[in-house]
């Protein structure tokens, strides 16, 4: 049998072995996936709207406690949830025959917290000391059921959906999610947020009404089973198959580091809506605005990148949210000079980009290997996040003592070594296009 040129990535020339799925012309089940994924993301969006992390779930928590670095716990709390809960439940998705039965049931726990969060706030069954604590647990619950989501939503993508239209479900998905959420919340949210204090338990009943919806939505993909594993591969170990991976594959290694890199970002979250309500002239109705600049923002960007990702791959449109990323933490700090909260709106504009550089991310990681491996490197790269993120409450300490000025900056600067790695990072499809008569060679043996 002809012998194998030894290939520098291993990691990434399987993208086509047996079991796996082959991506070719569109069928008319990848078009149903498709609707019935972009239908998922609508409502999801729609969902996301009425708990926005930046506005809504740091001003529900200023609005329950004085003390300003408990505001610094929500970005620990979100990214352990997202990271460390994935890695552990990796092995058992990768070995689930139909990954999308787990879609509906974790979108639909993810409505659970914010159900009981509506009763808490309503009807106030425990003592206002003890809220902030049932919040900031609900909370972490919350996000831990949601990166457990994410991780499925990425494997079922990889899976159901060939790479060159990954780009346009991100970018149908936005320009059709993020105006319907914005209708919403014009309609629905606008009302609640103008009323002092803000209606916060029906804006928390209404949020997990919706991703209830969504994870019925979910139940309409269909997925072919995946055959039983042959090959005797042991019962996984996630943090042990994820030390293997960077090992083995520099690809992964570079993207875990641009993954905390982006996540700076994250650091300064809470402090955004902070900031802009310290300034002349703010109103509870703004609130409202920046919520719907947001996902104005999410929407623009989504498209953008998403077209740029099936005609130029994932690397490209990686690299273009990365840069405009540079300016989120820059431009508040420009407003604050102003001495006004009129024209805030335009930081919550450009805040838009960092959840779309997120998804942006993912997409980039499904086409490093192969489906079967997509759970692994997906909680991967969400776990490098973590250790970065824990120093909010250090940011919030430092806007306290020394104002915004030092904390954004600093994250601004991590931006720029971003969008650095950017430029050094491969471009999946080329290197997989390029390594397919090695593939060839391979399933002749």
């Amino acid at each position: 049998m002809p012998r194998l040129l030894r290939d520098p990535q291993p990691e990434c020339r399987e993208s086509c072995l047996p079991n796996e799925p082959a991506f070719s012309e569109e069928s008319s089940t990848e078009r149903r996936n498709l609707l019935v994924l972009m239908a998922h993301q609508v409502l999801f969006r729609i969902a996301w709207i009425f708990k926005t992390e930046s506005v809504l779930m740091p001003a529900f928590l200023d609005s329950i406690t004085s003390y300003g670095w408990v505001s610094g716990l929500l970005p620990p709390l979100n990214r352990l949830g997202q990271s460390v809960t994935p890695l552990l439940l990796s092995g058992r998705l990768r070995e689930t025959p139909l990954k999308s039965r787990w879609l509906p049931r974790t979108t639909m726990l993810m409505g659970i917290p914010f159900v009981i969060l509506s009763v808490l706030v309503a009807w106030r069954p425990i003592p206002d000391f003890a809220m902030p604590a049932a919040f900031l647990i609900l909370y972490g619950l919350f996000f831990a059921t949601t990166g457990t989501n994410q991780t499925v939503y990425n494997t079922v993508q990889g899976k159901l959906i060939s790479p060159h239209r990954r780009g346009r479900l991100m970018a149908i998905a936005g320009s059709i999610g993020s105006p319907g959420a914005i209708l919403c919340a014009l309609v629905i949210l606008r009302p609640w947020v103008r009323h002092d204090p803000p209606r916060f338990a029906a804006i928390f009943l209404f949020t997990g009404g919706m991703f209830i919806a969504a994870g019925f939505l979910a139940r309409l993909l269909t997925e072919q089973r995946d055959l039983p594993k042959t090959d005797g591969s042991q019962r996984p170990h996630p943090f042990r198959d994820a030390l293997r991976h960077l090992r083995r594959d520099r690809d992964l290694r570079r993207v875990c580091v641009l993954s905390s890199l982006v996540a700076s970002t994250m650091v300064v979250f809470p402090y955004y809506q902070r900031l802009g309500r310290s300034l002349a002239g703010f109103e509870t109705g703004m609130l409202m605005t920046w919520v719907i600049s947001q996902n104005l923002g999410a929407a623009l960007f989504s498209w953008i990148a998403g077209r740029i990702a099936d005609r130029r791959g994932t690397r490209s449109a990686l690299r273009m949210l990365t840069f405009a990323s540079l300016a989120a933490p820059l431009i508040p700090l420009l407003l604050q000079r102003l001495g006004t909260a009129h024209a805030y709106w335009i930081t919550f504009i450009w805040l838009g980009t960092v959840p779309v550089t997120f998804r942006m991310k993912m997409n980039y990681v499904l086409e490093l290997t192969r489906p079967g491996r997509h759970p692994i490197y997906v909680s991967t790269a969400a776990l490098a996040t973590t250790p970065v993120i824990l120093l909010s409450p250090l940011a919030g300490l430092l806007t306290s003592r020394v104002g915004y000025a030092v904390p954004f900056c600093l994250v601004s600067a991590a931006g720029i070594a971003a969008w650095i790695m950017t430029l050094r990072i491969t471009e999946p499809r080329r290197t997989r296009s390029s390594a397919a008569p090695d593939q060839a060679v391979s399933a002749a043996s």
